[in-house]
């Protein structure tokens, strides 16, 4: 059988889809809108030491380096060899980096308008499209023998529990974070090819799911997958197309959802990070079709973790598992604080103060980003950790960044270039400040721009609060500069 013929269709198919793709009205309308990433900069303080450092450390590494395994793996020669650590050839997560990579660039393209940024994330692009044209399936990643296995898959030879399916290291888990870089390079730096990058992917991953029946699939599911269903809810929000959001419900855990949207807490003994992002996606399900059984899990799930399972800092978890609600006291020597845990539960955060402006919402951000987020960062020469322990003689496990290469390395890269979001929200003439940072903001709906500066004073007695400056200009009016305590 001949098959170029039904390539030839379905790349035509591919690219009419996108030449019509149109981003959809959410189900669920902000009632607080975030100002952008790109109309919001960070002038000083902590948050911008931390950006800093971070942008710092997103130049010094190689794309090839990230880039060598999915070339290997597509029969292309590498044009560097690839990073070791978790991102290193065997049984790891290889090519999660590339993915953490180019959101990270992407989001500080947003955040800080520096060029080199943007460049960075289409080259990354341009590199991935030559190895997708390559592969010649859609297929897009860098972990030895995934197509082949996931071809067992599709039969229906599954064995898959906690972090295994079929002998490989979480591997939607490892894809999620190359369709989640191609989502921000869309979105952050409007490089189109990295959509049309993203449905050719989505439309491999289908070939792959459209095989199972619903059993086989919540089988599949008992393993770590990241949060598949939020990038493929994500794409149908920026196509428009329903069959993404079809896909994404391929991802749908109902053993671990359904008591959830019956408002019944069954954390207890579940890995952290594997659920966080996965309910991010089902959050976003919500908000982009209204489906109610799905925004009462998120919201339950949210406050169950923030509620009974958090500690002080906003991190959840020991050995990066939950134990049960409301007896933290006993579990918080050890390893506690997973930073991804925190950088997932701070994006669910922020898209629900969007939708319910709530104060708790606003509260557990500033909690989380300035006693786990920046904790996490060395602030003299910006190396992350995996664990941000709260417990008794404890240490930081700073990571060595240019061998270690783990998952909370990558969302690092991502956390710190995200200090500019959730500060400012808008709506008609109103504007939210969530959090006190040195900052400037572009509030174009009022044709206004915002000023904040920040100054603090430590003593031990007496204690004094930190103060802040604000100041809005416009065109047709303005408000004095005016002085608060917090």
């Amino acid at each position: 059988m001949n098959i170029k013929p039904l390539l030839v269709v379905l790349v035509v198919v591919l690219l009419t889809s996108i030449s019509h793709a149109q981003a959809i009205r959410n189900a669920i309308p902000d009632v607080a809108r975030p100002l952008p990433l790109a109309s919001v900069r960070v002038t000083g303080g902590p948050l911008k030491r931390a950006q800093d450092l971070n942008a710092e450390y997103l130049l010094k590494l190689e794309p090839d380096r990230m880039m060598a395994y999915y070339r290997k793996r597509a029969g292309l020669e590498p044009k560097a060899p690839g990073y070791p650590g978790w991102d290193g050839d065997g049984r790891n997560l290889t090519g999660h980096i590339a993915g953490h990579y180019l959101s990270g660039v992407s989001l500080m393209f947003a955040a800080t308008g520096d060029p080199r940024f943007k460049e960075r994330a289409d080259y990354l692009v341009k590199e991935m499209k030559e190895v997708q044209d390559k592969n010649g399936d859609g297929y897009l990643g860098a972990v030895d023998g995934l197509r082949e296995k996931f071809g067992e898959v599709a039969k229906g030879n599954i064995k898959s529990s906690f972090f295994d399916l079929n002998g490989l290291w979480s591997p939607w888990y490892t894809l999620h974070k190359t369709f989640a870089g191609l989502r921000d390079a869309y979105r952050f730096t409007g490089n189109r090819t990295a959509l049309e990058l993203e449905i050719k992917f989505a439309a491999w991953a289908e070939t792959i799911l459209s095989k199972l029946n619903p059993e086989q699939t919540q089988h599949m599911l008992n393993t770590e997958f990241g949060g598949m269903n939020e990038v493929l809810a994500d794409l149908y929000a920026d196509t428009g197309d329903k069959r993404w959001l079809n896909l994404s419900h391929r991802f749908d855990h109902n053993a671990f959802l359904d008591p959830l949207k019956r408002r019944e807490d069954k954390l207890a003994g579940q890995h952290g990070n594997t659920q966080v992002p996965k309910m991010l996606g089902v959050l976003m399900q919500y908000i982009y079709t209204g489906e109610q059984s799905s925004g009462t899990a998120a919201e339950f799930f949210w406050d169950a973790v923030v509620n009974d399972h958090s500690y002080a800092t906003g991190g959840h978890g020991k050995d990066e598992y939950f134990g049960p609600p409301d007896q933290l006291a006993e579990r918080v020597d050890g390893r506690t604080d997973e930073s991804c845990n925190v950088y997932n539960m701070l994006k669910m955060t922020r898209r629900l103060f969007a939708i319910h402006p709530d104060i708790k919402y606003a509260d557990f951000e500033e909690r989380a980003l300035f006693n786990h987020v920046l904790a996490s960062m060395d602030p003299e020469d910006g190396r992350t950790c995996y664990m941000v322990p709260i417990g008794r003689g404890v240490r930081h496990e700073y990571q060595d960044m240019s061998r270690d290469f783990t998952c909370c390395v990558g969302s690092g890269m991502e956390s710190h270039s995200l200090h500019g979001d959730g500060i400012y929200y808008e709506s008609a003439d109103r504007l939210w400040i969530n959090l006190y940072v040195p900052s400037t903001a572009d509030w174009k709906a009022a044709g206004a721009k915002v000023t904040m500066a920040t100054k603090s004073w430590f003593r031990c007695l007496p204690v004094r609060r930190p103060t802040f400056r604000f100041s809005i200009s416009a065109p047709r009016w303005s408000l004095p500069m005016c002085n608060a305590t917090r």
